[in-house]
């Protein structure tokens, strides 16, 4: 009996692939089974003027070193301690933002999200002041 039962799971399964790779490809929409696959669409999507939009990695500065990245630091302590206290985390903050600042987006709740934590929430004012600092120190070209 248990032979029969796991013959006919077995042979229920081959069937439900065989048919599933019939049919995929063809469906409804009218193409073929065999017929080429669509061309993919390129990963960036046009503007409103229909130039691609950038890569966040395009927007972002090199990291900064030296007395550029003491500077960085320092205009985010300023600002408060707690944005500053993982200097390798809020550099790789920093360099997001300003890929947000120069591409368009909503810089203010951006720098809220980044520079924020669970335990430690930044104001709109602090957002600004960030924002600010990664204008003067970092996101310059």
């Amino acid at each position: 009996m248990r032979t029969h039962l796991t013959a006919a799971v077995l042979t229920g399964a081959a069937l439900l692939l065989a048919l599933t790779a019939c049919t995929s490809g063809g469906g409804d929409s009218g193409t073929p089974a065999d017929s080429p696959a669509p061309a993919p669409t390129p990963t960036t999507s046009p503007t409103a003027a229909g130039s691609p939009v950038p890569d966040i990695a395009d927007l972002m500065p090199d990291e900064p070193t030296g007395a550029r990245r003491t500077a960085l630091l320092a205009a985010l302590k300023a600002i408060d301690p707690a944005f500053a206290k993982d200097a390798d985390q809020a550099i790789a903050n920093a360099r997001e933002q300003c890929a947000t600042i120069s591409g368009g987006g909503n810089a203010v709740d951006s720098a809220r999200s980044r520079f924020g934590s669970g335990g430690h929430q930044v104001t709109e004012d602090q957002a600004e002041a960030i924002n600010e600092a990664l204008r003067k120190t970092l996101c310059t070209s």
